[in-house]
C-alpha cells in the first residue's frame, strides 16, 4: 500500500497513535527498572521515550545491576 493512499484512507494516524503508546508504555517500564535498580529516573525515561532506541533501554535496564548507595562518612571520630 502506498504511503499516501494510507494517508488518505486515514490508516496513518492510527499508527502513529500506536508509536505513542509504545513510547510512553517502555518508558514508563524503563522509569520502574531505573528506580528499583538506584539508576537515574529521569535518563531512563528520556532513554524509553525516544523511538527504537526505547528496546535497547529497556534491555539496558533488564539487565543492569543494582547501584549502590554510597552512605556519606560521618565526621565524628570518638
Amino acid at each position: 500500500m502506498n504511503i499516501f493512499q494510507m494517508m488518505r484512507t486515514g490508516e496513518l494516524p492510527p499508527m502513529v497513535f500506536g508509536l505513542f503508546l509504545q513510547a510512553i508504555a517502555l518508558a514508563g517500564l524503563c522509569f520502574l527498572l531505573a528506580r528499583s535498580k538506584n539508576r537515574s529516573w529521569k535518563l531512563a525515561v528520556l532513554a524509553g521515550v525516544i523511538p527504537m532506541f526505547n528496546y535497547l533501554a529497556v534491555l539496558y535496564y533488564v539487565g543492569v545491576p543494582k547501584a549502590e548507595l554510597s552512605q556519606p562518612e560521618s565526621s565524628n571520630n570518638g
